[in-house]
């Protein structure tokens, strides 16, 4: 098996993908995170113009004036494939909700054969504040 992570639209990936067996799973954030979160991270990149102000950063996200275009965008892409059978959408905050019923829902998705003792493992291991203190 093989895994691709990307933040791209689906527009922009290979046509091949949806012509195969291919399952993939779209993860979203409320637009309000994801403003924060970008917002953070475009300010913390050495290489990329930061913001002066928060203001500024939300007048271009909302406008779509970023170098990944627009968020909305983007969601509108994806959900042209909320209904097909091989794309799986789970929101951020849904797994930050409840975790384990989070994996659970995308080891169904995979077919991952996983025993009950797995779920509360992985969710832990994967909590934001662990993935952030190991990176």
């Amino acid at each position: 098996r093989r895994i691709i992570v990307t933040h791209m639209r689906p527009d922009f990936l290979p046509p091949s993908i949806f012509q195969t067996k291919a399952k993939i799973l779209v993860l979203v954030q409320n637009p309000k995170n994801t403003a924060v979160s970008y917002y953070r991270f475009s300010n913390n990149l050495p290489d990329s113009p930061s913001f002066d102000s928060w203001d500024d950063f939300f007048a271009d996200f909302m406008n779509g004036k970023l170098a990944w275009g627009s968020y909305f965008d983007h969601l509108v892409e994806w959900t042209k494939y909320i209904d097909n059978e091989k794309f799986m959408t789970i929101s951020y905050e849904e797994l930050k909700e409840d975790p384990i019923l989070g994996i659970k829902k995308i080891a169904s998705f995979f077919g991952f054969s996983l025993c009950e003792e797995d779920f509360p493992r992985i969710a832990k291991k994967t909590t934001f504040k662990l993935m952030k203190e190991k990176a």
